[in-house]
């Protein structure tokens, strides 16, 4: 009997212990889109020794880990998008639902379970890190949410759930869309209408090998980026404004909300760099889209946060 891509389902737990599957799991399920995988890899290095006959010496697999992305569509309420988030922050909600970016990770357990008939057969990902989140609002869709992971490595495949692991079912609330992504303030645009917004963070992460294991050691981070692209409907001139003396770009501040009957999420960019706009014509619409690059802000602390909605 064949697997389909409608049976398979992903789950996703905490680690105490960086790298470390929890003994007794308690799993939170993740919807994904079509598409969605890690895949266990590593480097071949081929010998450069000539055997008689000028046969080959063979290969060695080094620098094992895991890659892939997770696609789903973003949700209020959802644990397990939540853990994704704060590994892609290197932060962590407070009590108060508040999530700002900083340097404490989140190594997490991503458990994808593969049903064939009465048959099912797990595969484990542990010590995986969020390495890009691509966030993409439009009028017209479903906001969706693209987690990049790089993970340590792969446990072996198994036919069995992990003993005591239990399983919380992913949020019923309705998927965000295009109306959900509201109250969009940006200094000094004023009152215009937007199209999409696309948010992207990306952790310039990779893994730490080491002599003498098959698994990486841990996940190092070089440093964040981040990047907001904004389309809006040609107005004026504010995007134009933005730009001072020809070449100065002063930062702005940014905020939207992504919610649906009061449940969502808060979006906080406390300064923020702009581009040069750039102007495009899609169909009867005249539309210009402004690039931005968050800072360091003196009384955040941070270049980015999110809040969840309501306040507490």
């Amino acid at each position: 009997m064949a697997i389909n891509p409608s049976d398979t389902e992903f789950a996703i737990v905490k680690e105490t212990v960086a790298g470390t599957t929890p003994a007794t799991p308690a799993f939170v399920r993740l919807e994904t889109i079509v598409g969605s995988n890690l895949n266990a890899t590593a480097d071949p290095i081929v010998s450069a020794t000539r055997r008689k006959g000028r046969t080959n010496a063979g290969q060695r697999l080094v620098n094992p880990r895991v890659e892939g992305t997770l696609n789903t569509e973003f949700t209020a309420d959802d644990a397990a998008t939540d853990f994704l988030l704060e590994s892609a922050f290197s932060g962590e909600f407070d009590q108060d639902g508040l999530l700002k970016a900083g340097t404490k990770e989140t190594d997490l357990t991503v458990e994808r379970k593969w049903i064939d008939g009465t048959t099912n057969m797990f595969t484990r990902y542990f010590g995986c890190q969020v390495s890009e989140l691509a966030l993409t609002a439009e009028f017209g869709g479903i906001v969706t949410a693209d987690f990049t992971v790089l993970g340590r490595g792969r446990a072996t495949p198994s036919n069995n759930a992990i003993a005591g692991a239990t399983y919380a079912d992913a949020s019923t609330a309705p998927k965000f869309a295009g109306p959900d992504v509201k109250n969009i303030a940006i200094g000094g645009l004023g009152e215009v209408d937007y199209s999409t917004l696309n948010l992207t963070v990306t952790q310039d992460r990779a893994t730490q090998g080491k002599l003498g294991s098959a698994f990486a050691r841990g996940i190092g981070t070089a440093g964040k980026t981040i990047e907001l692209v904004a389309l809006l409907y040609r107005k004026d001139f504010g995007p134009e404004n933005l730009i001072q003396n020809g070449i100065e770009n002063p930062a702005v501040s940014i905020s939207f909300d992504v919610e649906f009957n009061g449940a969502g999420y808060r979006f906080i960019i406390p300064a923020a760099q702009p581009s040069f706009p750039e102007d495009s014509e899609d169909g009867a619409n005249q539309m210009v889209s402004v690039t931005f690059s968050p800072l360091g802000d003196a009384v955040s602390g941070t270049d980015i946060m999110i809040q969840k909605l309501p306040v507490a």
